[in-house]
């Protein structure tokens, strides 16, 4: 069997688009539970350790955000792609700031939506 030019083309993108497929299958298996382990989400008590977060680079820098979610603290940091050093931009703990029912928010207050869920008056 012979092929012309455009035969031998077509054959080829038959080929690729064939390995496009399979490569897809396999993927999608992969990430339907076949192969890769499954993630769950936790709540925050039941979660621990440190989670980081590099930000997108602005003007040569990169925000680093760090969350030690056991000492409920978070650290930023700001990376200098050109100078390539670290320093140190702002740290605090946020335990007592979850305690707070409102502070500087517009609108509705926590206790004007506890009054009307719960039906209750002033």
């Amino acid at each position: 069997m012979t092929f012309g030019t455009g035969g031998v083309h077509m054959a080829m993108r038959d080929v690729k688009v064939a390995a496009l497929v399979l490569v897809c299958v396999v993927a999608g298996f992969c990430l339907a539970g076949g192969l890769l382990p499954r993630a769950y989400g936790a709540s925050e008590g039941m979660t621990s350790g440190v989670i980081c977060v590099v930000g997108d680079e602005r003007n040569g820098y990169a925000p680093v955000v760090v969350l030690d979610v056991s000492e409920q603290t978070i650290v930023i940091y700001e990376y200098s792609y050109l100078a390539r050093h670290i320093r140190l931009s702002s740290a605090r703990t946020y335990r007592f700031d979850k305690q707070l029912p409102d502070y500087e928010t517009d609108g509705v207050s926590v206790e004007e939506v506890r009054r009307a869920v719960t039906g209750q008056q002033r």
